[in-house]
């Protein structure tokens, strides 16, 4: 049992890195919205809810007990919440930020601000697939906890 515990705290560990990197980087692109009073106001606000409330979260289940590496169900809506952000991000990034296309990494001007969007986007979609992977372990946890107690061990 120590080895989903320990690959628990490491994916915890990972999405709180995640949601901070986020957080820090979407709350600069949210200063320069209000600032400029141009940009995607709801959907930085948006990411930034969601990055704080995942990074608490992340933290509170850091605890290696059973019962926090089997929420499944929070690990799943972090997970959608995650894939919601990754999707709003990338359509802003291609309809309206004016920075190329996705993969035109030479048309990063405008002052670094492409490049954040970029870096929000990356951490964005790999916290999704750290929180998917939470839950897949939940769900790994859960189903041999139920096999063993099936057994009477």
């Amino acid at each position: 049992m120590i080895i989903p515990r320990l690959v628990s705290l490491a994916l915890r560990i990972s999405q709180f890195l995640c949601a901070a990197v986020v957080l820090g980087l979407t709350a600069y692109l949210l200063h320069l919205t209000h600032k400029h009073s141009t940009g995607p106001f709801g959907r930085l606000t948006y990411t930034v809810v969601l990055s704080a409330t995942s990074t608490l979260a992340s933290l509170i289940w850091m605890l290696p007990t059973t019962p926090h590496m089997v929420n499944l169900i929070g690990d799943l809506l972090f997970c959608g919440a995650w894939f919601a952000v990754f999707a709003l991000l990338q359509d802003w990034y291609e309809d309206s930020l004016g920075c190329g296309s996705t993969w035109a990494w030479s048309q990063m001007g405008r002052e670094g601000r492409c490049g954040q969007w970029n870096a929000a986007q990356a951490f964005a979609f790999l916290a999704a697939v750290f929180w998917f992977a939470s839950f897949v372990l939940g769900v790994v946890v859960w189903s041999a906890e139920k096999r063993d107690r099936g057994r009477g061990a």
